[in-house]
């Protein structure tokens, strides 16, 4: 147990710093709530209302948060160390046999608590969340068009559909049916479709059979048999849209090598977060046990913030480029990290021989 969780002095350390973190998070996911509730209040109409905005703010923050995740455990760090700093517990804690390398593997053991957890949200509950809020915004809001919504095609039928909250819900289906002779004879028309027990089921659906004298006829519950597979989802909703293992298995699939290095990039940028923010600590324990020791937390802070910033364009500069060229996904993520890793170790060298 006191490998885990270190002595008195190691576990005070860790819980000074989680309480930092999760104050941190708590306030940057409060401003980003406002902000997004703010940004959203211009689009407000009689289909997308004011209860609508905040429900899609509130089940938009938690993504947000994760993203930045690695970065608020950086910040949330150094307030952390900072307190105890300010309050002369880090002297005491060297006077008591703690070294900066005891006192850092302390501070990053509630840090990958965190970032754990970020990593079970990853993969159980954010995808749902993010695309339950992005689909209904859009059909609330009335901007998804005729060739912004999903096509999906089978041996006998086209199927339309303009929105997709989850695995097991449809939105607006338009099914284009066709005979033996490859001419459109029956249109379908149904306001949500719903996987039950394997089966799509059409609810409230209006079938129109154009060879026959029956246009508008209504009928319910129709088995939709040529409805979206699980597979099929992989190909027409955003990365973004799904967990960690289904990114894993899908982009190992026969998918296009863009689509394939979508899917890549995304798992991981996710998987790695938790490296990320090892050395991006690694990187700010440089400057806390070196020339910033003595400054205020203000200070401290702002350093935080401006290595959170900078990583943050780099990263993105490397995701992009892999996007758009033949640089493999897995480097792409690497490579700022590891660029991240060596400058913490070169400042510390540095930092150390001029003390």
């Amino acid at each position: 147990m006191k490998i885990l969780f270190g002595d008195a002095i190691d576990r005070n350390i860790s819980i000074q710093v989680l309480m930092s973190v999760m104050v941190v998070i708590i306030s940057v996911g409060s401003i980003d709530l406002v902000f997004s509730i703010l940004s959203e209040l211009s689009d407000v109409s009689l289909s997308y209302t004011f209860k609508d905005v905040l429900i899609y703010s509130l089940l938009k923050t938690p993504y947000s948060l994760n993203n930045l995740l690695p970065y608020l455990c950086l910040i949330g760090t150094l307030v952390g160390l900072g307190s105890l700093s300010d309050q002369g517990e880090i002297t005491a804690s060297k006077v008591l046999g703690k070294s900066n390398n005891n006192i850092l593997l302390s501070a990053l053991r509630p840090v990958l608590v965190v970032m754990i957890i970020g990593l079970a949200s990853a993969e159980f509950l954010l995808p749902s969340l993010s695309q339950q809020a992005e689909e209904d915004r859009l059909i609330k809001q009335d901007i998804i068009k005729i060739d912004q919504g999903y096509w999906l095609a089978g041996e006998t039928e086209f199927s339309y559909f303009r929105s997709t909250p989850s695995y097991s819900s449809i939105k607006d289906i338009t099914i284009y049916s066709f005979n033996s002779k490859f001419q459109l004879d029956k249109v379908i028309k149904a306001p949500k479709a719903s996987l039950i027990e394997e089966n799509w089921q059409l609810e409230g659906a209006e079938v129109d059979k154009l060879f026959e004298d029956n246009l508008g006829n209504l009928e319910t519950n129709i088995i939709w048999s040529s409805g979206p597979k699980k597979d099929d989802f992989s190909l027409i909703l955003s990365p973004k849209y799904f967990s960690l293992s289904s990114l894993h298995a899908q982009m190992n699939k026969d998918v296009s090598e863009f689509r394939r290095d979508l899917l890549a990039l995304e798992f991981w940028r996710k998987v790695l977060k938790p490296v990320v923010a090892i050395v991006l600590i690694m990187l700010a324990a440089a400057f806390i046990f070196g020339p910033m020791r003595d400054q205020k937390s203000g200070q401290r802070i702002f350093l935080g913030i401006v290595i959170a910033f900078t990583v943050n364009i780099i990263q993105s500069l490397f995701e992009g480029v892999s996007v758009v060229s033949n640089l493999n996904p897995l480097l792409a993520v690497l490579i700022p990290i590891f660029f991240i890793y060596i400058l913490s170790i070169v400042l510390k060298v540095v930092l150390r021989s001029d003390s």
